[in-house]
C-alpha cells in the first residue's frame, strides 16, 4: 500500500500542488493532485481524554474538531475513535473505543453522539502504549491515524506502538504537559517515523483548523488556504482566492475557539476583473448562481460552493457576537478543495 504522504515530501507537495487556489495578489494555475499521494478511505483518530484535558481543552474543541472531520470527509470514507488516558494504580482500562471504523456518511450522527457522551476528560494520566494498541486492536485496516494530545506519555515506557501498524500518523500536541523537548521529540518521531506531521500548538484554539488541514492532506488535497482575522463586534473583512479553470467545488470552513462567539459569511460571488460570473443568491439566470451549501456547530461553519469556474471567488466575514470576554474574537477562514461532490 503507498503511503498517503511523507515528511519528506511534504515541503514538495506544498510547492507543487497550486491547483487553482492561491493569495488573492498571486496568479493561479491548476496542476494535477501529486501522484506520490494515496487518498485514505479508512482512517482512525486517537483522542487523548486525560484528566488535564479538563484545563487545556475545558472547551471540547477536541470534539468540535472531529466534528467538523466528519463534516467534510467523502461520506464513504470509514472513521473510528478511540480514547485514551491512563491508570496509575492497574484499575480500569486506559483507552477504549469511541466509535468503530465506519462510513461516516450513514453514521455522523452515532458518532457524534459517542464524542458528546464519552469526551469528558475522566481518564486519569496519558499512556501511548495503551492508545496504540486499542487503536490497532479497533482498526487494524486504518490507512491514517490522527493522534490527538495534550501531554507526554508517562505510564511506564513508551513501546513505539505507532509502529506496530506503521501508516502515516498525524500527531497534534499542545498543552504545558507538552513543555520538555523529550516529550516534544516524542511526538515528532511518531510522525517522522510514519511519514505523517507533527502539528505543535501553543494551545487548543487551532485544533478545528489543524483537523481541516490534515483532512485535506489524507485525501490528498491541497493545502487550504487560510486567513486569520481579528473582529470586534460588527466587523468584517473582505477576502478573496482565484479559482482555476478545472476547480468546479471548493470548501469554505470558518472557526474559532469559544461558543460564545459567532461568526457569518456573507456576499460570495464569482467574479472576473470588474464582471460579476456568479452570485449566492438570487436570480436565477444573470448573472449565474453558486450553489452552496453548510454545516455548522457553535465553533464552525462549512460551506461547499459548487458551479463555479475560472475566476475570483469573493467574500465577507464578519463577527456577529463577540460575547467570550474580549474585545476581538479571532476567526480562521481556510478554502480549499474538496474530494467529494
Amino acid at each position: 500500500m503507498k503511503r498517503v504522504t511523507s515528511a519528506v515530501l511534504s515541503s514538495v507537495v506544498v510547492a507543487l500542488l497550486l491547483a487553482g487556489l492561491v493569495a488573492a495578489s498571486a496568479a493561479a494555475a491548476p496542476v494535477a493532485t501529486a501522484s506520490a499521494c494515496t487518498p485514505a478511505t479508512n482512517i482512525e483518530a486517537i483522542i487523548d481524554d486525560s484528566g488535564s484535558m479538563a484545563v487545556t481543552d475545558a472547551n471540547l474543541l477536541r470534539v468540535q474538531a472531529l466534528n467538523l472531520l466528519i463534516d467534510t470527509l467523502d461520506p464513504s470514507t470509514n472513521l473510528g475513535a478511540v480514547e485514551f488516558g491512563g491508570t496509575f494504580f492497574g484499575e480500569g482500562s486506559s483507552a477504549d473505543t469511541l466509535f468503530p471504523s465506519e462510513p461516516v456518511g450513514a453514521n455522523a450522527n452515532a458518532m457524534r453522539a459517542a464524542l458528546k457522551e464519552k469526551i469528558k476528560a475522566d481518564n486519569g494520566g496519558t499512556d501511548y502504549n495503551a492508545a496504540f494498541k486499542q487503536s490497532d486492536a479497533d482498526n487494524a485496516g486504518a490507512q491514517a491515524r490522527i493522534f490527538l494530545t495534550d501531554g507526554g506519555h508517562d505510564i511506564g515506557e513508551y513501546e513505539n506502538g505507532h509502529l506496530a501498524h506503521n501508516v502515516p500518523t498525524y500527531v497534534i500536541g499542545f498543552g504545558a504537559g507538552l513543555a520538555g523537548p523529550e516529550d516534544k521529540a516524542r511526538l515528532e518521531k511518531i510522525a517522522a517515523d510514519t511519514g505523517g506531521s507533527f502539528y505543535p500548538l501553543t494551545d487548543n484554539s487551532q485544533l478545528q483548523s489543524v483537523m481541516n488541514s490534515i483532512g485535506a492532506a489524507v485525501t490528498c488535497q491541497t493545502p487550504p488556504r487560510s486567513f486569520t482575522d481579528k473582529l470586534a463586534q460588527g466587523q468584517s473583512k473582505l477576502h478573496g482566492v482565484t479559482v482555476g479553470a478545472s476547480t468546479k467545488t471548493l470548501q469554505i470552513a470558518l472557526t474559532w475557539a469559544s461558543p460564545l462567539d459567532a461568526f457569518k459569511i456573507t456576499g460570495l460571488k464569482l467574479v472576473s476583473g470588474k464582471k460579476v460570473l456568479a452570485i449566492a443568491a438570487r436570480p436565477q439566470h444573470k448573472p449565474g448562481k453558486l450553489q452552496v451549501t453548510r454545516n455548522a456547530s457553535s465553533t464552525f461553519v462549512v460551506l461547499k460552493v459548487s458551479h463555479l469556474r475560472k475566476g475570483r471567488l469573493v467574500f465577507k466575514v464578519s463577527a456577529a457576537k463577540v460575547g467570550s470576554g474580549e474585545p476581538q474574537a479571532t476567526l480562521t477562514t481556510q478554502v480549499g478543495q474538496i474530494s467529494h461532490k
